[in-house]
């Protein structure tokens, strides 16, 4: 169980210029922590870069610290994407924070593969990376259940798993009353950075479609264009809980997904199963009448929605139930 002081510093690490999912939670963290009045939270950028924190994220409190120190009291909150700093602070509390669970081996592997002959004479770098050692004063964070699944597998106990998912950006909390949609608006929206494959495959096939990427938009304007539009199609991998879903949902935008990572557990990604399509060429006619009948009938399919969205708005007030819960003196 963590221990937290007066004396405690809560050091969030977090890669700098990064405006994605996973940075966004961790600023989102170390806000909440400062509206919780929990004092002396800083947020650590490595690798070090000036002016590291995105514009996107101005909306968020944060305080930055440049050294940090190993004492038993402090707190170091580190992303499964930075697991190398497990061992480099052993007197510390540490919390691994899984965002993005299918990275931590990719990113394990790419760094014991970049060392050079000089280095490996030195120290191996296997030695200096977690691979989830029984260690005293290590803790988990799931973000999604699927992540849950994922630590559970690699032998971390249930009862030492906290379910601590971050919530979409405030800009998405912000409709007053109800969203009303123009239906002969038939835009079909995806995220051009995910599932490039299936969606350009879904593309190819349906050249009578309106099909509009989700790209150098900030948060009011994603908004904007979700909250006009019928439907969002997401065929990406999803390591954790995908804000884009979720922001989608929210602006009663119906959803056509695949099932991969997070998104095949209905506990991270709660819509019926009718709207999710493992991917292959047979299937691109099943899936693209399924958006057809969508932009036709809108109106019959967004309240199989309402308990995704439902679950997506009260995220905010979860994780905040959650932390004063971790962080009670």
């Amino acid at each position: 169980m963590i221990t937290y002081t007066d004396q405690s510093k809560i050091i969030i690490f977090c890669p700098p210029n990064s405006v994605t999912g996973g940075p966004e939670a961790l600023h989102q963290l170390a806000d909440k922590l400062y509206h919780l009045h929990i004092k002396n939270v800083f947020m650590h950028y490595i690798p070090k870069r000036k002016n590291a924190k995105p514009k996107n994220y101005s909306v968020y409190h944060t305080s930055e610290i440049d050294i940090v120190e190993d004492n038993s009291k402090n707190i170091l909150i580190i992303p499964e994407s930075m697991t190398f700093l497990v061992k480099k602070y052993p007197e510390s509390q540490k919390i691994i924070w899984w965002l993005s669970v299918d990275f931590y081996k990719v990113l394990m592997d790419h760094r014991i593969r970049k060392q050079n002959i000089f280095t490996k004479l030195f120290y191996k770098q296997k030695d200096k990376e977690y691979y989830f050692e029984n260690l005293p004063n290590v803790f988990q964070w799931a973000q999604s259940y699927r992540s849950s699944v994922y630590i559970k597998k690699h032998g971390i106990p249930e009862n030492q798993i906290d379910f601590v998912c971050d919530y979409i950006n405030p800009s998405f909390l912000q409709n007053k009353g109800t969203i009303v949609k123009d239906l002969s608006n038939k835009k079909v929206l995806y995220n051009p950075r995910k599932g490039k494959k299936e969606i350009s495959q879904l593309i190819k096939n349906s050249p009578e479609l309106n099909w509009v990427p989700i790209q150098n938009m900030n948060a009011d304007q994603i908004k904007d264009l979700m909250s006009q539009s019928l439907l969002y199609v997401d065929f990406g991998e999803n390591p954790g809980r995908d804000k884009m879903l979720r922001e989608s949902v929210s602006q009663d935008c119906c959803i056509v997904s695949g099932k991969n990572g997070s998104s095949i557990y209905y506990e991270d990604l709660m819509i019926p199963d009718d709207y999710k399509f493992s991917f292959s060429e047979d299937k691109i006619p099943e899936i693209i009448k399924k958006i057809k009948e969508i932009l036709e009938n809108y109106n019959e399919h967004i309240p199989y929605f309402s308990l995704y969205k439902k679950m997506v708005l009260d995220e905010e007030i979860s994780f905040e139930e959650k932390l004063k819960e971790i962080f009670k003196k």
